[in-house]
């Protein structure tokens, strides 16, 4: 297939109500402004979309709001149906592909890890089981465990298989997957890490699954537009005055500081499930000040 997209994909937050149920109307409303902005693809109940502390039930209206107010935009919907259970993980993919996702998210599987063949044979298990694309998602701050580059090389043959999302920011890693990962397959790969973009860009990325677009996705879908036009000089100037902000954006366990801005964007309450809770002032009032600075790139 081709690539499922190019440019920015946004890690959609949650929104929750103060009793900590999910907020569907808020969540509408902030789809409409992701799309009405540009963004050039959706992941619903990822790490930001605190995913694991979610429902399958709830995750299920979050992707059926998604697809509603997608209708026939060209912006795939992706949802995050990774655990650390292949068995589960298989019947979530499939419960997702039976729900008009158009792929699934899937983390290395976390607290029991495994080997690199262990991660070839569940990423393998999940990709026979379930006829859908599949993304998969490298993440090892989260996880305790990376995926070789010889193993992604080894799961791209697979037809279901179809890209890397890596948030490591090492482009050291996407250089050793890039010399060995077979130039003519149909795989891509995504970063997940929003300060490193254009590197990732110049590096021969794809694309970037984002935090910093939940908030500001004109200005960091202008980093791609920039680059893909040739204009690598405002490439490179938009990620530099961007970067404080994301920098600001994780100063806190993500998404803590994020929900900050959307609060006071007045897309989403600064509300949590346990364990997570809201950030410290100090952390507040930096990244509501560091966001302020960049508001003009969205215009």
């Amino acid at each position: 297939m081709t690539s499922l997209f190019r440019g920015v994909t946004t890690a959609l937050v949650t929104p929750m109500n103060q009793d900590m149920t999910v907020d569907y109307d808020s969540y509408r409303r902030f789809v409409r402004f992701q799309l009405d902005s540009g963004i050039n693809g959706l992941v619903i109940s990822g790490t930001t979309g605190e995913g694991s502390t979610l429902t399958m039930d709830e995750k299920l209206e979050l992707l059926k709001i998604a697809l509603e107010e997608r209708k026939n935009l060209d912006v795939p919907v992706i949802l995050g149906t990774g655990s650390n259970n292949t068995t589960q993980t298989i019947i979530n993919t499939r419960i997702a592909k039976e729900n008009g996702a158009d792929a699934a998210l899937i983390v290395t599987p976390y607290y029991n890890k495994t080997s690199q063949k262990g991660l070839i044979a569940h990423y393998f298990a999940i990709a026979d089981a379930v006829n859908i694309p599949i993304i998969l998602y490298n993440v090892p701050g989260r996880t305790g465990m990376t995926i070789s580059p010889e193993t992604v090389a080894e799961l791209s043959k697979h037809k279901n298989i179809i890209a890397l999302k890596d948030a490591t920011g090492d482009m050291n890693y996407l250089e050793s997957i890039k010399a060995i990962v077979d130039e003519n397959a149909d795989f891509s790969l995504y970063s997940g890490d929003d300060g490193t973009f254009f590197d990732f860009l110049v590096h021969g990325g794809d694309g970037v699954i984002s935090v910093i677009s939940n908030t500001s996705p004109k200005s960091f879908i202008g980093v791609y537009k920039a680059f893909t036009n040739g204009d690598i000089q405002s490439a490179r100037k938009i990620q530099n005055r961007l970067n404080p902000y994301i920098k600001s954006l994780f100063s806190d366990v993500s998404p803590t500081p994020v929900k900050v801005v959307l609060n006071d964007m007045g897309y989403c309450k600064d509300i949590f499930r346990l364990p997570l809770i809201p950030t410290n002032d100090t952390v507040r009032k930096n990244v509501l000040e560091h966001y302020r600075k960049v508001l003009d790139l969205e215009v």
